[in-house]
Order: structure tokens, then C-alpha cells, then sequence
């Protein structure tokens, strides 16, 4: 018996060893990051030249990432700089080193108008990467990309129930001022309507929320969603990735600056 046991112990040590062994064995190239990938970001913007001043404060954006597996990539996103919204279309090159970090340099779009670098980790058999700011200093941004595996979309493809998480900020005037985070559930009959039951944070005050408005998909998985918030006319662009179960949301009325994604429960 206490031999069995041994023989037990070893072959299951050796089953670590080789899976352990297959993990650091992974590497990746310049192809191993290629095709469409839904992101979005946010963080706040502290350091920025004198005429951008008027940007610091929150930021938030989402968008997609076009990427050829050769180092270059096109990107086509909606932001929000202290609640300035702006949409804009820029490019980017990248490398990739085999243990699969990536480097991004990038021209930021207006209003900025400047250079910047980013620090990127694929994983998740590169469907995933997460990335932050690394040029200019003094800033604090960090972005989302999930991969793309349809070529095609429409309204039915946002259909069920998903999780939502959005984090951000407001800026303009009132009482919900400041600091945001919504956590709930959304529900979409796959036809252009949906529904919300969330908890909202306006600067540390938590209120219970249900909503429900409208949503249509175009054939490029871009998600445009609309609804009432109080006396506030909301307006929401997102991306969709995998198959319709993950999408990348910002809101876009002017005055926020909250990103963040719909997931898919089962």
C-alpha cells in the first residue's frame, strides 16, 4: 500500500514538472498578436504640457484595436479628457518580445497631439492584454483588449444577461460630482431594448439604480446604446469581442468619463 502511495506521489510530481515546464516553454512573435481586439481604459490624466491643461482630470475610452501581426496598428475609439468628448482614429507600431510583453508607441489623437508609450502583457492564449501608460510620466492609464472572433454583427448579437462594470468620474457641476462606479446586471431581449438594475457610486454615496433604454449593433460589432439617467439624456458606445459575450463600453454624453464592460453570465 505505502508503495502504491509512493508511486502515486511521483508520477503526480512528475505531471507538475511537465506542466510547469510547458507554461515557461510558451513564448511569443509579432504574429501571435494579430486581428481585431475591443478595448477600453481609464485612469486619470495628472501631467500634461500647459496646452492640455484644461484635459486633466479622468479619462476614459474604448474602442477597437486593428492589429496586422507585423508590428503596425490602426485604431478607431471614443474618449473622454475631464468629460471633453472626442472621437478620433489614430495608429500605432508595436514589438512583442517572446516572453510576450509588448511595447506600443503611439501619436495620441486631439486634443493631445503628443507622443506616448505603452506597456502591454498578452495572455489567455492572446485573446487578453492589459496595458498601461509608461511615457509621459505622471499619468495613470490602464487599458482592456479582448479578441475579436466575428467578422460580422447585429442587434441579436447583444441577447441575454450580462455583467456590468463601469469606472470613472463625473465633471460636471451637481451633486454627483466626482468620483463614479456602476456595478449591476443588464438584460437584452436581442431585438434593441434592454434593461438595468445596478448599484451606482457617485463620490462614495451608493444608490440603488434600474433603467432601461434602447441599443442598436451595426455590422462592424460598434454597440450604440441610449437611455434617461434622472433628467440626463445618456448616450453609450461600445465594441463587441469574443462572440457577443464581451463588450467594451464608454459613456459618451458630455460630462463623464466612465468606461468599463458588459460580460456575458453564462
Amino acid at each position: 500500500m505505502k508503495q502504491i502511495s509512493f508511486l502515486a506521489v511521483v508520477v503526480g510530481l512528475i505531471v507538475v514538472g511537465i506542466c510547469s515546464e510547458a507554461r515557461a516553454a510558451i513564448t511569443c512573435t509579432m504574429e501571435d498578436y494579430r486581428g481585431t481586439y475591443a478595448f477600453y481604459s481609464n485612469g486619470h490624466l495628472l501631467n500634461l504640457p500647459p496646452e492640455g491643461a484644461a484635459l486633466i482630470g479622468p479619462f476614459a475610452q474604448a474602442g477597437f484595436f486593428n492589429t496586422d501581426g507585423q508590428g503596425n496598428v490602426n485604431i478607431q475609439l471614443m474618449a473622454s479628457y475631464n468629460g471633453f468628448i472626442t472621437n478620433g482614429d489614430s495608429t500605432a507600431t508595436y514589438t512583442i518580445s517572446p516572453d510576450c510583453i509588448l511595447s506600443y508607441e503611439i501619436m495620441l489623437p486631439p486634443p493631445l497631439i503628443a507622443p506616448a508609450k505603452f506597456y502591454g502583457v498578452l495572455s489567455d492564449r492572446n485573446r487578453q492584454m492589459t496595458l498601461t501608460i509608461s511615457e509621459p510620466p505622471g499619468n495613470v492609464v490602464v487599458g482592456y483588449h479582448t479578441k475579436q472572433d466575428t467578422n460580422f454583427c447585429g442587434v441579436a448579437d447583444l441577447n441575454g444577461a450580462y455583467h456590468i462594470d463601469m469606472d470613472g468620474g463625473i465633471t460636471m457641476p451637481g451633486p454627483r460630482q466626482g468620483k463614479f462606479h456602476r456595478l449591476g446586471r443588464l438584460l437584452a431581449d436581442g431585438k434593441g431594448n434592454f434593461t438595468v438594475t445596478s448599484i451606482d457610486n457617485y463620490a462614495g454615496l451608493q444608490v440603488p439604480v434600474e433603467f432601461s433604454g434602447t441599443y442598436d449593433v451595426n455590422g462592424r460589432c460598434i454597440l450604440s446604446m441610449h437611455y434617461q439617467n434622472g433628467n440626463d439624456d445618456i448616450t453609450v458606445y461600445g465594441v463587441g469581442a469574443g462572440h457577443g459575450d464581451f463588450w467594451s463600453i464608454i459613456i459618451t454624453t458630455p460630462g463623464w468619463s466612465s468606461a468599463g464592460f458588459l460580460r456575458a453570465q453564462q
